[in-house]
């Protein structure tokens, strides 16, 4: 069921819904997390317990000199660059007038062609920690830990001083395990550790995207799978941008089955992945307004559902923004107000007085016999009139609920004999 942040939200800006103007309640502040009024710009902020990948430091700014040695081996790399794409051009030329010969002769198009010599793809497991690239990982460590960047140890040079370093020909097994461990957890905290910034971490997603679709692409060719791919971001505050892929012809699926584009279950799982993990704290807030877990937020029938029947208003929605429920509010600008007013508590709920419940529901009484429509009538059923067959009950071996119900509640009473002899019988 997708979150619905009723509990916190305050109702449209009219007259009726206008409670009086008071402070949150205490019992709600207290029951806030800490964690959820603390920074929430990033992924690593809104994960203080997690490690975190420490961007790289931005190198030291160069001299005249070197921006003129610089600037003249990018005029030689730029001159090599062009030579090769004038040599690759000419290739591509050349062809080209194979491929359309190939197509003539074997009644292919072209397309069918280019996908059977450039889809390819890369096959490999991962491969233990071996103990010399650990203990080149070592020597980088104690090289280049003090030294700024542009003045690190290259790998050749720390493979060399490896090579000729007498301390690590002597290890023990217990020191070249320590070593090989030492790698294996390094690896894993650049796979598992969060991104410190949006901006490493919108770059570290469109990457990885564009390496999935690719492999996704190239498995099209080689077997002619079907995939669809949504990469959507989990909060408001981050700066990913979202984006699907399907191979081949996958985005008419959505169209052909759900009459709707890809783009917008695309727009709708973003909605739906930027209100996860806010359950607890909305149902928190709920409960200390109205002492009830079980209560559902009716946007249609606010007033009436939730005001006239639990005694309880919200106070403080932005007035920019439409009074409805989250997921279907269409901005992002907007539900970054939503969330500001939120988080700031001008947003909150307010538990009305017994004589402001009164007051309340005589102004429902008296817009209800002026003709005004205070409660929205539920949809009828698409079938509403038309008779409708009962299913068969299933034949089971015991009695049915309905029988043994009767039964229960019939008194016992003498039974009658199955055959009464009768008078002229006797006679005759």
């Amino acid at each position: 069921m997708p979150y619905d942040p009723a509990s916190i939200l305050p109702a449209p800006n009219s007259t009726e819904s206008a409670a009086p103007s008071r402070s949150p309640s205490p019992t709600v502040s207290l029951i806030l997390d800490p964690l959820q009024q603390g920074n929430s710009s990033t992924w690593a902020a809104r994960n203080p317990t997690r490690s975190i990948i420490r961007p790289r430091t931005p190198p030291p700014r160069l001299s005249q000199a070197q921006k003129a040695s610089r600037k003249i081996k990018r005029d030689q790399k730029t001159e090599t660059a062009k030579l090769l794409h004038n040599a690759i051009t000419i290739h591509l030329n050349d062809q080209k007038i194979k491929i359309e010969s190939l197509t003539h002769a074997n009644n292919v198009t072209p397309g069918y062609i280019n996908e059977m010599i450039n889809g390819h793809t890369k096959h490999h497991t991962t491969r233990k920690v071996q103990l010399t690239n650990a203990l080149v990982h070592a020597k980088a460590k104690e090289m280049n830990a003090n030294q700024p960047v542009g003045s690190r140890y290259t790998l050749v040079e720390l493979r060399e001083m490896v090579k000729n370093d007498p301390q690590m020909k002597k290890l023990t097994k217990d020191e070249k395990a320590a070593y090989i461990a030492a790698l294996t957890e390094h690896r894993d905290q650049k796979t598992t550790n969060v991104r410190a910034n949006n901006l490493a971490a919108a770059r570290d997603v469109l990457l990885t995207t564009d390496r999935v679709v690719k492999e996704l692409d190239d498995l099209r060719v080689r077997t002619g799978t079907y995939a669809t791919v949504f990469v959507v971001r989990g909060h408001v505050n981050d700066t990913i941008q979202s984006s699907m892929h399907g191979t081949d012809n996958s985005e008419d699926f959505w169209e052909d089955v759900y009459d709707l584009p890809m783009a917008d279950y695309l727009r709708q799982y973003e909605q739906w992945a930027c209100t996860q993990n806010q359950s607890t704290f909305f149902g928190l807030v709920r409960f200390a307004a109205t002492g009830k877990k079980d209560i559902a937020m009716n946007y249609v029938n606010y007033e009436t559902a939730v005001v006239e029947t639990y005694a309880v208003q919200l106070i403080g929605w932005p007035p920019s923004v439409k009074f409805t429920s989250p997921s279907n509010i269409g901005t992002v600008g907007e539900i970054r107000k939503l969330c500001d007013a939120l988080r700031a508590r001008t947003c909150y709920w307010a538990v009305l007085t017994p004589g402001e419940v009164k007051a309340y529901t005589a102004k429902l009484d008296a817009r209800r016999s002026a003709g005004d429509v205070v409660r929205q009538p539920r949809k009828k059923r698409s079938d509403a009139g038309v008779s409708r067959k009962r299913k068969a009950k299933k034949d089971n071996n015991g009695p049915s609920k309905k029988v043994n119900k009767l039964s229960a509640n019939h008194c016992d009473a003498p039974k009658s004999a199955e055959f009464i002899d009768s008078s002229d019988e006797e006679d005759v």
